[in-house]
C-alpha cells in the first residue's frame, strides 16, 4: 500500500510540474509574440495576435503593461484624431485589465499609468465641446461629495454644457463612467459608482430630453483611480464621459 501511495504522489507531482512547465512555455511564447507585435503600427493588424497572446498568459501584469504602453504611445502620435481617441481607449482598458491580473507591486506601475489617463480632466466650454472627435473622453468635470451620488451645482453646470450640445447633435451616443474613492467595501462602491453615472444620465434625459437609449452607463467602483497616491481623494469621486458615433 505504501508503494502504491508513493507512486500516486509521484504521478501527481509530475502532472503538476508538467502543467507549470506548459504554463511557463505559454507565457514565454506570449511575451515573444507581444514584443514582436508592438514593434508594428496598429494598422498592420497587431490586435489579433496581441489578444491571442494575452489569452495564452492572462495572469501576467507585465504583458498588459506592454500592450497598454503600446496603445498609449500611438494615441499620442497617430495622425487621425479618431485613431488617437481609440488608442487612448484601448490603453485605458488594457491597463485596467492588467491591474486585475496581479497583486501588490506587480500592478503598481499599471495603476500609475491608468491614473495618468483617468486624471486628465478639465472644465469643458460650449466652444471646445464642438471640436471633440468621436471616441474621445470628454473633459467634463463632474465630481461628487463623499458617499454621495447627488449632483453638485458644479457638476450640473458641466452637464448643462454637455446636454445643450447633445440636444443639437443627432450623431453621437455617450458612455457615462462612474467612479469612487477607496473608502468602503468593493461591492458598495461598485453600486455607488453606477448610481453616480445614472444620476448624470437622469439629469441629461430629464432636462434636455436626450433619448435614454443613446446614453450608456458603467460603474467601475475604485478600480480606476485618478489619484493613486491618495486613494481617498475627491478627484476619484467622479463621472467621466466618452462620446461615440451612433
Amino acid at each position: 500500500m505504501k508503494k502504491k501511495a508513493f507512486y500516486s504522489v509521484l504521478a501527481l507531482l509530475v502532472g503538476v510540474l508538467g502543467a507549470n512547465t506548459s504554463f511557463a512555455d505559454n507565457c514565454t511564447d506570449a511575451y515573444e509574440r507581444i514584443t514582436q507585435a508592438v514593434t508594428q503600427p496598429p494598422a498592420t493588424g497587431t490586435g489579433k495576435p496581441i489578444e491571442q497572446a494575452l489569452k495564452q498568459c492572462p495572469d501576467d501584469p507585465k504583458l498588459f503593461l506592454l500592450v497598454g504602453d503600446y496603445y498609449d504611445g500611438w494615441s499620442k502620435k497617430a495622425a487621425i484624431p479618431e485613431d488617437q481617441s481609440m488608442f487612448n481607449y484601448l490603453a485605458t482598458e488594457y491597463y485596467a485589465e492588467g491591474i486585475k491580473s496581479g497583486k501588490g507591486d506587480e500592478v503598481k506601475e499599471l495603476r500609475y499609468r491608468l491614473a495618468a489617463l483617468e486624471s486628465d480632466t478639465g472644465e469643458v466650454t460650449a466652444v471646445s465641446i464642438r471640436s471633440i472627435k468621436p471616441g474621445v473622453r470628454l473633459n467634463v468635470r463632474v465630481f461628487f461629495e463623499f458617499n454621495s451620488y447627488e449632483l453638485t451645482s458644479g457638476a450640473q453646470n458641466q452637464l448643462d454644457i454637455l446636454g445643450n450640445y447633445l440636444a443639437e447633435d443627432n450623431t453621437s451616443r455617450i458612455i457615462l463612467e462612474g467612479h469612487t474613492d477607496m473608502a468602503g467595501e468593493e461591492a458598495y462602491n461598485a453600486m455607488l459608482s453606477l448610481q453616480r453615472a445614472e444620476s448624470a444620465k437622469q439629469y441629461l434625459v430629464g432636462k434636455f430630453k436626450i433619448a435614454p437609449e443613446t446614453i450608456e452607463t458603467h460603474g467601475y467602483g475604485f478600480d480606476r483611480l485618478a489619484n493613486v497616491d491618495d486613494p481617498y481623494s475627491s478627484k476619484n469621486r467622479r463621472v467621466r464621459v466618452r462620446k461615440f458615433p451612433r
